[in-house]
C-alpha cells in the first residue's frame, strides 16, 4: 500500500454530507424558491456506509431522503466504483475516492429522473444517540411556495407551510427525549411546536426523513445524521409515551402519521 492509499480502517465506516445536484446551468430551475429569496438547491444529506472490504470487493449502503439502499462494487487504491441494485427508481452507481480524510465523488442514476447526477464531499462521522441534543437556534422555518415539483398547487405542502409558521421558541426549550411530558406541557403548544418537537425525537435517532419540509429543516441542523430508516425499536419508554401524547394533540395526527411517525 502506497502512502496515498487510505488504510482499511480509514475507509470503513459512515460518511455524511450534502448530496448536491450536479446539473448544467440550463437545469438550475430544478431548485425550489421560497419567500424572502430563500432557495433550496435540491441538496439532501446523505450517509454512505462502507461496511466491508475484502480484497478489492466492497459491500455497503447509502441512506438519503428516507431510502436505505445496499450497494456492491470494487475498490482499487482508494478509488471506489459501487452500484445499487437497480430495482428502485432512484438507484444508481457511485464513483468516489477517499482523499485526505474526505470521501469525494459523483453518483449517476440509472433512470431518467429529475436530477440524474449528483456530487458530494463527505466527512467520516460516528453516530451516537444523544437524548439531550437540542435544536440549534436560527434555523428558520421557510415559507415554501405551495407548488409541487411539477409546478402545480400542492395543498399538502401548503398545510406544512402553515404548520411551520405556527411554531414558536418552545421548540428550543422542550426536550421530548429526556423528560416525560405532561398534558400541561403540551396542551397550549402550537401545531408546529408539537410537530417539530416530536420529530426531533426521530432526528436524534438518526431517522432519514422522506417528507421534504422536515428533511430540509433537519438537514440544516449540524448535528443531524441520517443513518436509519426504521427506528421503531430504538425509542425509549419516555419517547414512546411523549410521541403518543403529542400525537393526540396534533390536528389531523392520523393523516400525518405516515409521513412523520412510523420511523
Amino acid at each position: 500500500m502506497d502512502d496515498e492509499t487510505p488504510s482499511l480502517d480509514e475507509m470503513l465506516g459512515f460518511w455524511v454530507g450534502d448530496f448536491e445536484a450536479d446539473v448544467p446551468l440550463t437545469q438550475e430551475k430544478l431548485g425550489i424558491h421560497a419567500n424572502e429569496g430563500f432557495w433550496w438547491n435540491r441538496a439532501n444529506k446523505i450517509g454512505i456506509s462502507i461496511d466491508e472490504i475484502e480484497n478489492d470487493q466492497v459491500v455497503g449502503h447509502s441512506i438519503v431522503a428516507g431510502n436505505n439502499r445496499p450497494f456492491l462494487g470494487s475498490v482499487n487504491k482508494g478509488e471506489f466504483h459501487v452500484k445499487e441494485p437497480g430495482d428502485h427508481m432512484h438507484d444508481g452507481e457511485f464513483k468516489f475516492q477517499i482523499l485526505l480524510g474526505k470521501l469525494i465523488g459523483e453518483w449517476t442514476a440509472y433512470e431518467n429522473i429529475d436530477i440524474k447526477k449528483r456530487k458530494y464531499t463527505l466527512e467520516k462521522k460516528t453516530f451516537a444517540y444523544s437524548p439531550g441534543q437540542m435544536l440549534e437556534k436560527g434555523k428558520r422555518f421557510v415559507d415554501w411556495n405551495t407548488v409541487n415539483d411539477d409546478g402545480k398547487y400542492d395543498a399538502e405542502l401548503e398545510e406544512m407551510v402553515a404548520t411551520f409558521k405556527s411554531a414558536t421558541a418552545k421548540i428550543y426549550s422542550i426536550n421530548a427525549s429526556s423528560k416525560l411530558l405532561s398534558k400541561k406541557d403540551v396542551e397550549n403548544l402550537k401545531k408546529g411546536d408539537l410537530l417539530i418537537i416530536r420529530n426531533t425525537i426521530y432526528a436524534r435517532h438518526g431517522y432519514s426523513f422522506k417528507y421534504r419540509p422536515l428533511r430540509i429543516f433537519f438537514d440544516a441542523q449540524e448535528w443531524y445524521m441520517p443513518v436509519h430508516t426504521d427506528i421503531k425499536s430504538d425509542f425509549t419508554e419516555i419517547e414512546k409515551k411523549n410521541i403518543q401524547l403529542m400525537l393526540r394533540y396534533e390536528k389531523n395526527a392520523v393523516e400525518y402519521y405516515d409521513y412523520f411517525g412510523r420511523g
